[in-house]
């Protein structure tokens, strides 16, 4: 469009700024062209605004790489991530099964303690019995001698009550050796398990420092992520705009190259097909009676900068094409675009509704020039 200035863009200096804020500066460029230049000039920077957009599609199309570098960058750190967690899994399993073992080795040992203690209790009474064994025996001792020597019990008695009470005292003694045997082994087998679980403690202890290890490269691999993603948005926004200022000036450029609106006089294409009705008293503008939600198109490329209901012309949408000219199109039934669309000619922008004038579905069709209204037949194909 002719009020449309250009402006160059500045060589970038050995060492770049950012992606995002180069994208940020472009497009800041891009959009601040139509503010420093004479319409006047638009024509002779044909050229110039060419190479700028060129410039602007270069750095778009280097920063969707950086982008790309970015986005593999963060599936690969989650990539990393799922690596670790299923080592962390793994080894919360295997903390899981230490501490099952260390909980079957401690109650292994409190029941190896409870018999042996047990069993140290049954020694000390065994010697207790043992003990009064003796003191009972050894008066029976004394006195068989005593007979032998002072003609008491014959040998055959004595004898007898010495074997018997040899018999009582060798089996007290082997209880108390198999007592004393089985209270080592437990004791070996305590001083195994306490060995077993010194093991499994010392086991769990680097396990948890593993953990602690990968909690805190869990942690880095967050902040990377959080970081490279915070990068990723920045760059898409800055992307984005940069895309929408070329965008807007290859909007500008199309229009530039068509011409001056003002040379299309007798040219533009009719907004609908319908039959011409003319306007209501008082309105210069071309009327048509139409098919029901015949579909309503645009005249010439332009921007939408109203839709909405307006008195006394129902929904209406207005285009601006630049050099001050604007279409206005009345009437519609419905409309399919939104403040700021940019619309190529012949694209659809809503159905005609209800015409007043054509007491039907129709519409009402207007171009204006600022604020003055143009008696748009003498613009339309065929009309002139």
């Amino acid at each position: 469009m002719r009020d449309i200035p250009y402006i160059s863009l500045p060589s970038f200096m050995p060492v770049a700024p950012p992606p995002a804020l180069q994208l940020l500066i472009l497009a800041a460029l891009l959009l601040s062209a139509s503010l420093i230049l004479p319409a006047n000039t638009m024509a002779s920077n044909k050229a110039a605004i060419e190479d700028s957009l060129r410039t602007g599609e270069a750095q778009a199309q280097q920063n969707r790489k950086a982008l790309t570098r970015l986005t593999q960058e963060e599936r690969s750190l989650h990539g990393n991530l799922a690596k670790v967690e299923d080592s962390l899994d793994a080894l919360r399993r295997e903390i899981r099964t230490q501490e099952r073992a260390l909980d079957r080795i401690d109650s292994e040992l409190a029941g190896a303690r409870t018999t042996h203690q047990q069993l140290e209790n049954t020694q000390q009474a065994s010697w207790q019995e043992l003990g009064k064994l003796v003191r009972a025996l050894w008066p029976l001792r004394v006195a068989a001698h005593r007979g032998r020597t002072e003609g008491g019990d014959s040998w055959e008695e004595a004898d007898r009550k010495f074997a018997w009470g040899s018999a009582l005292y060798a089996d007290a003694r082997r209880t108390l050796k198999d007592i004393e045997s089985r209270s080592e082994l437990i004791r070996t087998s305590i001083k195994h398990q306490e060995e077993l679980r010194a093991q499994a403690e010392k086991r769990l202890a680097t396990i948890n420092g593993d953990k602690d290890n990968l909690l805190t490269h869990r942690l880095d691999f967050v902040r990377g992520i959080r970081k490279v993603r915070a990068e990723r948005i920045n760059a898409e926004q800055a992307l984005n705009q940069v895309l929408a200022a070329v965008k807007d000036m290859e909007y500008r450029l199309k229009n530039l190259s068509a011409g001056q609106f003002s040379d299309l006089k007798g040219s533009l294409p009719n907004p609908v097909h319908g039959k011409p009705v003319g306007a209501a008293r008082g309105r210069t503008g071309a009327g048509f009676s139409t098919a029901e939600n015949a579909p309503v198109t645009a005249v010439y490329w332009g921007k939408v900068v109203h839709n909405d209901v307006l008195r006394g012309f129902g929904r209406v949408v207005i285009l601006y094409h630049g050099d001050d000219y604007y279409t206005l199109y009345a009437f519609l039934g419905e409309s399919h675009v939104a403040i700021g669309q940019e619309m190529e000619k012949g694209e659809p922008l809503g159905t005609a509704g209800y015409y007043p004038v054509a007491k039907g579905p129709g519409l009402y069709f207007e171009l204006r020039l600022g604020q003055k209204a143009i008696n748009p037949v003498l613009w339309l194909v065929g009309r002139s």
